[in-house]
């Protein structure tokens, strides 16, 4: 008997079946209504250690290039006293210090990834390692996914939020703006440009190209919204979402204790930076 692929699967791909999504969460593809796809994500027992440890070294990725990580370990040789090294790091601000601010970007961070994962699409560019206050929300897409070898393919676009309590105002805020309709995506012309200072024209140009193209409507657009909360996320979203975009989902993960993901997460990835990395 043929397998049947739900809604959800068409749009943003399987559930990962092995990997570390698969080792850290369990999903259920909601039932599909005329306006709701909905994927519920939830946290496998035991698994909590195990995913901050993975979460962290995606923190340091995502805000520090690899050229400046290059730059902490040759200082790290220099400055020999342990303490002094970690006091060289801690001044430079090189995460998020503000509570608010961890929570976004993890979020986001934990989405890119996982979209990554299911779709097998790029994220071109590294988008928070290019934020001017690190301790300030980014503007634009939360994330911008595309086919490297094929931009026409189609884009994902994802909008994610992190909620101490899964309210409505908040499922109502991921889905207000495209999931009643198809949103353009806001950051193609900063991708454009961050290949263009990569030195990298062609792809710079085909971006440029694309964003013209996805004005007049002709490549596919998969919106994605996002919501980490707690255990009772998967209720709520199933009870308040609406959407008239048929290319819109909405996946929620609900955990215990969401807050204490991304603060032990970004404390692991602070010692990680202090100890250099490499220990």
């Amino acid at each position: 008997m043929e397998k049947t692929i739900s809604e959800q699967c068409k749009l943003i791909g399987e559930h990962p079946n092995s990997s570390f999504f698969y080792e850290w969460l369990e999903s259920v593809d909601e039932p599909v209504t005329e306006n709701k796809k909905h994927r519920h994500l939830s946290e496998k027992k035991a698994s909590r250690e195990f995913a901050i440890e993975q979460i962290s070294d995606w923190i340091v990725k995502h805000h520090i290039d690899e050229k400046r990580i290059k730059r902490l370990k040759k200082k790290r040789e220099e400055i020999l006293d342990k303490y002094g090294f970690e006091e060289y790091v801690k001044k430079q601000t090189l995460l998020p210090t503000v509570d608010k601010t961890k929570k976004g970007n993890g979020t986001e961070i934990i989405l890119a990834e996982y979209l990554q994962e299911t779709t097998k699409l790029n994220l071109l560019v590294y988008r928070l390692r290019y934020n001017t206050n690190v301790n300030q929300a980014m503007k634009g897409d939360d994330v911008l996914l595309l086919n490297r070898e094929n931009l026409y393919e189609k884009v994902i676009v994802g909008e994610s939020k992190f909620r101490t309590t899964p309210s409505k105002a908040v499922i109502e805020e991921v889905t207000k703006e495209f999931a009643k309709e198809m949103r353009l995506p806001l950051s193609v012309t900063f991708l454009a440009q961050k290949m263009s200072d990569f030195g990298d024209e062609d792809l710079a140009e085909s971006l440029e190209d694309l964003n013209v193209t996805l004005h007049d409507g002709k490549v596919p657009i998969i919106s994605v919204g996002f919501l980490l909360s707690n255990h009772n996320t998967n209720t709520n979203v199933n009870r308040h979402l609406v959407s008239n975009n048929p290319n819109f989902v909405f996946v929620s993960l609900g955990i215990e204790k969401p807050e204490e993901l991304i603060a032990m997460s970004f404390d692991l990835a602070e010692e990680k930076l202090k100890r250099g990395n490499d220990e």
